[in-house]
């Protein structure tokens, strides 16, 4: 008592004289300092919540006075009376000492005694930082109670201090126990301090939080203690009474002097506001204290920074160090922060501000946002939008500009430079097109080239099919196969040399003559001096060279090629017609005008003209032929005609008339000659002769006409060349000898002298021989008559001719409508006439209606014309009906649905899916073309330019919306300020670009690659226009001076006339004395040209080593994948025709014949699929070879990346390296291209001026302009060489970036791969990591079991000690040893049950490698978890044979028990054994599924070779598959042989068996801990003499 008075002395100091010194959270100079709440006793005046108070119902009470006999005071607790109940308000009110007042619980006699406890429980409405909790009690202190706290409404109840007089029994804590430094300082400790019985009245208790705590001196620093001394609820258990040992007689009156009173109930502390507030009011909201925070803190106890103050972490304050919240620096971009611990650790400053504005980011929105770019005020930061495909980055410049892949190009790299397609991971990539047999353009999108007509391939590097020869100077690419048109395909052929047909007329007109339109002839005159031919007329009409016979007949081999002529005319004013080179020849003419295909407007001068002669639209050759004709014509050219005049006393004159042909022989190859691969029956170069053993089928056309087999079938040896006939010997008749003479019988088609045999038929009628039974039968029976002796009406007719039933009726033709099969059998009924098998989809007794479900006429002659299927749209159609018109067809159509069968909308209406009639496109009449839409979406058709579903505006970036459509802006990217246009077309330009595009600079602009635009020339440029522009006016001047000569109506005088030729003269020196100049100057540049070029030169050299070694991986890895994509298509082809087919025989129904004598079809479908296997197992050994050479090219392109990934590290950086140079050498190349340009533009418009002024002098007299025009012309080669030089190295490096960009990529995938492999590995290793928890675990199963035997060890030498004092106690606890061999039993039971089941349970295993590798771990874990099983088990039997032995002198009552356990180790001896015959089946289990496991591996092997080898094909013929299927047939047959099935299912069974035997292991331990437990009640029934303390008290 004097210790809590001194106490609370000292606290009531310590509050006095800190309270002025905290009460305030700022000093005098407004500077923060810690603050606290006043000192308070907190359970002042609140309710307690008891669990049990004394008065419901009103009850006795005594007062104790300790002293035995003595009558006691007694009284009445009475909840309803006010006067003398004693609720918990009393626990809690003013103490006065003179009117005491106090909580009572009910007494003894209502059972209030251990192990019933009663709990007062004190909510704080807060938490408060507690210094001590004081109880004082009106009767004894009792013998143990406890104290706990808990620091949240809804938390965990900890415990603060415990009271007992038997701490170790009933707290199991140690008495008057310490806490040494270093210890945990939140435990509760334990004394007998306060738990005498003593006094009986009055007793205080004094708890104080920090007494014996080793940090309660550093209490500021120390966290532990901190959280030690915070609660917001105080509970007090009261467990046990003390008392004197007299209610054990229960004697009522003393019982009812046994109950717990409190009289006061008192806990001091301080409202826990953490240093930052000095007091705490009540929440208006919740009516509940919470603190009134400074410092920028917030919470109910000041316990966080308010929002945008967490510069720095939370802290409480102490007497250093206020630790108030800082306010967190966002530079006005942002109002949220948080903390970040990492970042104040790096920084000294935790605050991270989130949601910044403006797109910025960072601790304190000091930069923007990644993928952003800060505009040019500074204030913002905007997108970049870079595609995420074409930019290397997503990151752009300070401008906005993103860093492009290779062969991407465009501000935000969305679109592939000219020459590359497919934007990709990887960049654009070039296009590889084929020279010879493409346009060189690709598509953008896939990368296929744009093919020349008859060309084809991706790359345009073959020739369609029916063509031959890749020819580069072939327009068309190939030339189409002739061979006589009975092949398509052909090569060249080989042999052949260029050859031509040539007329120079050196020595005479060489045999050419002339006619006029009309046919008649007229003469042509040679001259010797000229070496030439002439034609010269009189008229208008016109006169032809005719070409003599060696340039006529067989042309065939100057298709394609060209007919060569040199033409002039002594007049200019030629008027040319459409028929100036006239070819004629098999019935065909064909002509083309003088200047087509190119050529130029005939003139004075000779000139050459060239003809290609080719049926292609652009070589018009009039009428257009095809190209079988064109070349048919050629076969049999019978005339060539040139035009000769063309105008009234004209003259036209020829010269070196050339036609390219070919002949045999040594020279240049004519790889145009073609090698025709003939067809069955034909031979020769061009297919065009007949093979032996067949004939035209059409003499009249010659080589032409198709060639047929000649077939006699033995009985001829001659054949009509014309007419096929055979001259048919042995009986036989027929084109080909196919029959017997009328008269015999016999197969003719066996081919023996023999085959015909006169028929037995009486009057040498015709026979035949049934096949089947050899028995020869007559054929000529009566119409409508057969049998062996024409007894029965034949199929097809009806009747009775014997009158078997009925009377005799002759044999009549059914009437079927001719609506059936001549060739079935049984067509109609023979006795009825019902037509039986109606065909055409026709029905009713004669076959003379449509079915239902078809329309059309049945008695049609034309089968095509008789019943259709209505085939009604089930979209169109009224009600889904499948029914139509029996004559029409018409299907009853809905709203706006047209056609017959309701398939289709009307013109200007859409959506006939939706089942309900179409509805209106309502297309723009202005923007659409024809006011129709698509019939699925009503998209309409628009004009060029125009978009939106109903074409009602231009497309992005064009203009002009009409109704022409609109039109492309194409706005330089460069050099305007948006893509988009003005309504007139004209895009908005950047300032110094001028242009209708914005694609020019402005004149005394030029372009500046730094500042990307153009920028003003420097000052002396100036004097540079104006001299250019004095000579534009000089050159006007000029110009107009030289048309004033010709133009002028007024006679000009000779002087006047020379003055002016004077001034013109002068002019052009002038003129050329500029040009001179401007040479000089252009040198300079030239040269500077050079150097750069050289640079180029050299950088390109530096480059070229690392490009061809990744050309090759490239290479490999394209055909690889290509390969294995063609492979993929081919072999899911082959599978749908494969299911086709298995549908197609599944459904086919083949009926049997109703009699032998009936014929089917069966032996043709036999031979047919005979064929079909046949050519399947040849196209499957083919593909098997094809696999093969795939297999091993795929393995070469493996080694190459392996060795391409060795070389990585130095290849990245080699890359970058290349990058950098590649930018550098590009902004060199675009500065040097747009000089050249411009150089190139100057030179062009000089040499052109020049060029028309010497044209417009020629009439003068002569001047020397001949320098001027070679100087213009040179500067003119120059910059075009230098501009196709910057050309070829832009697009060598581009093709080098972007064949180092693919390696990359494939370095990229290989790296990826390996990560994959990595993260296979740590999946392994976690489930070997879960294998040993799981193994643990069973260890720590076995140490429980070995505890709990020695817990029964205890147990039972407690018994031994007891069982003298109670007798009958211990007999009812042996009569529950046969319940326990009861469980055991059944423990055994369930044991052999499991055994059973290892044998006998049979499931599916799903997926064969998983299950087998997870039935392997399994096993292994239940392996070692069943031996550490048994050796514990083991270990219990040896503790329980000790026991044995130490209870051996118990009654015989205890021998029986001795009895039964002996009996458990009999059956954990079984158990053991069983747990023995699990570890050998694991170990069986084990093996098996090593087994199964290798026979997976073997199965998964044989399939993944395979799909290898399906991977890696190159070129796959479909009718290969066959050996694939059989090779996946083996692997599945494979695999069922392994019997993996039963051998997985065993493994699962093992393991579920496994399972159950560790699940009833676990029930059996739960049953013996309970058995044990119910012993544990029994022995605590048991008093041992002493009635102060319970038994299990004792120490």
């Amino acid at each position: 008592m004097r210790w809590f008075i001194q106490v609370v002395f000292s606290l009531t100091c310590l509050a006095i004289c800190s309270h002025s010194a905290m009460d305030e959270c700022t000093d005098d100079s407004s500077r923060p300092q810690r603050c606290m709440p006043e000192f308070v006793n907190a359970a002042f005046n609140v309710t307690v919540v008891a669990t049990n108070t004394c008065g419901s119902p009103p009850e006795e009470y005594c007062v104790q006075t300790g002293v035995t006999g003595v009558t006691k005071s007694c009284h009445i607790c009475d909840a309803r009376d006010r006067r003398q109940h004693h609720s918990a308000v009393y626990l809690t009110d003013y103490n006065n000492q003179q009117d005491t007042t106090w909580w009572q619980s009910q007494t003894m006699l209502a059972g209030i005694q251990y192990p019933n406890s009663i709990n007062l429980t004190l909510h704080l409405g807060k938490a408060f930082d507690i210094t001590y909790v004081r109880l004082k009690f009106h009767t004894s202190r009792p013998e143990s109670f406890a104290i706990y706290k808990r620091t949240s409404e809804d938390g965990p109840w900890t415990p603060y201090q415990y009271y007992s007089g038997s701490c170790e029994k009933t707290y199991q804590k140690f008495n008057r126990g310490f806490i040494r430094t270093g210890e945990d300082e939140q435990q509760a400790l334990c004394t007998d301090e306060f738990s005498d019985i003593s006094p009986l009245t009055g007793g205080n208790v004094a708890f104080s939080t920090l007494e014996g705590r080793p940090s309660a001196y550093n209490f500021d620093n120390s966290p532990v203690l901190q959280e030690w001394v915070t609660a917001t609820d105080i509970k007090v258990t009261l467990n046990r009474l003390n008392t004197f040992g007299d209610e054990v007689f229960n004697d009522p009156k003393v019982l009812k002097s046994y109950y717990y009173a409190i009289s006061d109930f008192a806990v001091g502390g301080r409202c826990k506001c953490n240093g930052h507030a000095s007091e705490c009011v009540k929440n208006n909201g919740f009516d509940k204290p919470v603190c009134n925070c400074k410092h920028n803190t917030e919470g109910d106890d000041c316990n966080v920074c308010k929002p945008f103050y967490n510069d720095r972490p939370w802290r409480r304050a102490t007497a250093n160090n206020p630790n108030e919240c800082l306010q967190c620096n966002c530079n006005g971009k942002s109002a949220e922060c948080y903390f970040d611990p990492e970042l104040y650790r790096a920084t000294g400053h935790g605050g991270q501000c989130r949601n910044c504005a403006d797109n910025t980011d960072g601790p304190n929105c000091e930069r923007c946002l990644d993928n952003h770019y800060r505009d040019r005020s500074g204030n913002r930061c905007l997108p970049c939008s870079c595609n995420p495909v074409g930019s290397l980055a997503t990151q752009c410049d300070n401008t906005g500009r993103c860093s492009c892949k290779p062969g991407v190009m465009g501000d935000k790299c969305d679109r592939c430079q000219p020459g590359f397609h497919t934007l990709t991971e990887a960049g654009c990539r070039a296009c590889s097109c084929n020279p010879s047999g493409s346009t060189q353009e690709c598509d953008v999108q896939t990368g296929r080239c744009q093919c020349k007509d008859n060309v084809e391939g991706f790359n345009c590097d073959r020739c369609k099919l029916g063509y031959f020869n890749l020819d580069p100077q072939n327009p068309q690419g190939c030339t189409p196969c002739f061979c006589f048109q009975h092949s398509s395909v052909c090569d060249s052929a080989e042999g052949y040399s260029i050859d031509t047909v040539s007329s120079t007329f050196d020595k005479d007109d060489e045999q050419w003559t002339a006619q006029q339109r009309d046919g008649s002839s007229v003469s042509v005159q040679w001259s010797a001096g000229g070496e030439e031919i002439s034609l010269i007329s009189e008229d208008y009409f016109p006169m032809y060279f005719v070409a003599p016979e060696r340039f006529l007949g067989n042309q065939l081999l100057s298709y394609g090629q060209n007919l060569t002529l040199n033409f002039r005319v002594d007049r200019r004013d030629t008027r040319l017609s459409a028929e100036d080179v006239v070819l004629e020849g098999a019935g065909l003419r064909v002509a083309v005008p003088l200047i087509a295909q190119g050529n130029a407007y005939p003139g004075e001068n000779m000139q050459t003209f060239v003809f290609r002669l080719h049926d292609s639209t652009d070589y018009p050759w009039r009428p257009t032929l095809p190209q079988s004709e064109f070349q048919k014509l050629l076969h049999n050219l019978t005339s060539i005609k040139i035009r000769g005049t063309y105008s009234e006393r004209s003259a036209g004159y020829l010269d070196d008339v050339m036609l390219i042909t070919a002949r045999r022989g040594p020279g240049t190859p004519a790889r145009w000659v073609e090698k025709c691969t003939c067809p069955q029956g034909y031979m020769g170069q061009h297919c065009e002769m007949c093979a032996l053993g067949y004939r035209r089928s059409r003499p009249d056309l010659g080589a032409f006409s198709s060639c047929d087999a000649c077939n006699c079938n033995g009985h001829s040896d001659t054949c009509n060349p014309d007419t096929g006939m055979c001259d048919c010997q042995h009986n036989t008749a027929g084109l080909s000898c196919e029959r017997c003479k009328d008269g015999y019988y016999g197969d003719s088609t066996v081919g023996s002298s023999s085959d015909c045999k006169p028929c037995p038929c009486p009057g040498g009628s015709t026979c035949a021989v049934v096949p089947k039974t050899k028995e020869v039968v007559c054929t000529n029976c009566p119409t409508g008559t057969t049998g062996k002796r024409c007894e029965l009406c034949d199929d097809g007719f009806f009747g009775d001719p014997l009158g078997e039933n009925g009377p005799v009726r002759v044999c009549r033709a059914c009437k079927c409508s001719d609506n059936i099969d001549p060739n079935a059998v049984g067509n109609c009924d023979r006795e009825t006439g019902e037509c039986l098998k109606c065909i055409y989809n026709t029905d009713g007794f004669f076959c003379d209606r449509c079915k239902e479900g078809f329309y059309g006429n049945p008695l049609a002659t034309n089968s095509n014309d008789k019943c259709k299927p209505c085939s009604c749209s089930p979209y169109g159609t009224v009600d889904r009906q499948t029914s139509c018109l029996q004559v029409t067809g018409q299907c009853p159509c809905l709203a706006h649905v047209t056609n017959r069968d309701c398939s289709a909308c009307e013109p200007g209406f859409f959506n006939l899916q939706s089942g309900t009639g179409c509805e209106r496109c309502t297309c723009n009449p202005i923007g659409s073309t024809n006011g129709q839409c698509d019939i699925g979406s009503g998209q309409c058709e628009c004009q060029p330019g125009v978009t939106g579903l109903r074409c009602e505006r231009c497309e992005v970036n064009f203009f002009g919306f009409g109704l022409s459509g609109c039109k492309p802006c194409d706005c330089d990217p460069e050099g305007s300020s948006t893509t988009q246009c003005k309504d007139d077309g004209r895009c908005e330009c950047r300032p110094g670009f001028v242009g209708a595009r914005c694609d020019m600079c402005e004149e005394n602009y030029f372009y500046n690659r730094s500042t990307l635009g153009c920028q003003q020339c420097p000052s002396c440029y100036s004097l540079v226009r104006d001299k250019v522009n004095q000579q534009r006016q000089k050159l006007h001047d000029l110009q107009n001076l030289i048309d004033n000569l010709g133009s002028t109506s007024e006679a000009v005088s000779d002087k006047a006339f020379e003055d002016r030729l004077k001034q013109a003269e002068k002019a052009i020196m002038d003129l050329l004395e500029e040009a001179q100049t401007s040479k000089d100057v252009d040198k300079g540049l030239l040269e500077r040209l050079g150097n750069l070029n050289n640079t180029l030169t050299t950088q390109w050299n530096r480059l070229q080593n690392i490009r061809n070694s990744v050309d090759d991986t490239g290479t490999q890895t394209d055909k690889a994948r290509n390969r294995v994509r063609d492979a993929e298509d081919l072999v899911d082809r082959a599978r749908e025709e494969l299911d086709k087919a298995k549908d197609a025989i599944s459904k086919l129904d083949i009926k049997t014949p109703s009699n032998t004598a009936d014929p089917n079809n069966m032996t043709l479908l036999a031979e047919e699929a005979r064929n079909l296997a046949d050519k399947h197992k040849m196209d499957a050994d083919q593909i098997e070879k094809i696999a093969k050479d795939a297999n091993n090219t795929s393995t070469k392109a493996l080694n190459l990346l392996m060795k391409t990934l060795d070389g990585e590290g130095k290849t990245n950086k080699d890359i970058d390296e290349l990058n950098r140079k590649y930018n550098e050498a590009k902004d060199l190349a675009k500065n040097l291209e747009k000089q050249a340009n411009k150089v190139h533009a100057e030179a062009e418009e000089a040499g052109d001026k020049a060029l028309k002024i010497y044209a417009n002098l020629t009439s003068l007299p002569p001047f020397n302009t001949k320098s001027l025009e070679d100087e213009a012309s040179k500067i003119k080669k120059e910059a075009s060489d230098l501009d196709k030089l910057i050309d070829k190295t832009e697009k060598e490096y581009n093709d080098l970036r972007d064949d180092l960009r693919g390696k990359e990529t494939e370095v990229r995938k290989l790296l990826e791969k390996g990560k994959t492999e990595q993260q296979t590995a740590d999946q392994l290793l976690a489930r070997a990591d879960a294998a040993k928890a799981l193994a643990e675990e069973a260890a720590n199963k076995g140490r429980s079991t070995y505890q709990e035997a020695q817990d029964i060890l205890g147990n039972l030498r407690d018994f031994d000690k007891r069982v003298n004092d109670n007798k009958t106690a211990a007999e009812n606890a042996m009569k529950r040893i046969p319940e326990i061999n009861a469980t055991i039993a059944a423990a055994n039971e369930k044991t052999k049950q499991a055994e059973g089941a290892l044998g006998n349970a049979d499931a599916d295993a799903k997926e064969a490698k998983s299950k087998a590798e997870e039935a392997e771990k399994i096993a292994s874990v239940v392996q070692k978890g069943s031996a550490k099983t048994k050796a514990d088990a083991e270990k219990a039997f040896e503790d329980t044979r000790k026991l044995d032995g130490e209870v051996n002198n118990m009654m015989d009552q205890l021998s029986a028990a001795e009895a039964e356990l002996a009996k458990k180790k009999a059956e954990a001896d079984q158990d053991m054994m069983m747990a023995s015959m699990a570890s050998d089946n694991a170990k069986e289990a084990e093996d098996n599924s090593r087994k199964a496991k290798s026979a997976v591996r073997t199965v998964l092997n044989t399939i993944n070779d395979l799909l290898k080898s399906l991977g890696n094909i190159d070129k796959v013929d479909l009718s290969k598959l066959g050996l694939i299927e059989g090779s996946l047939k083996q692997a599945k047959d494979k695999m069922a042989n392994s019997d993996l099935d039963r051998k997985l299912a065993e493994l699962n069974d093992v393991a579920k068996s496994q399972d159950e035997m560790i699940t009833d292991y676990d029930r059996q331990i739960k049953e013996i801990q309970s058995d044990i437990a119910n012993l544990n009640d029994i022995k605590n029934t048991l008093p041992n003499g002493c009635f102060n303390t319970p038994s299990i008290e004792r120490a």
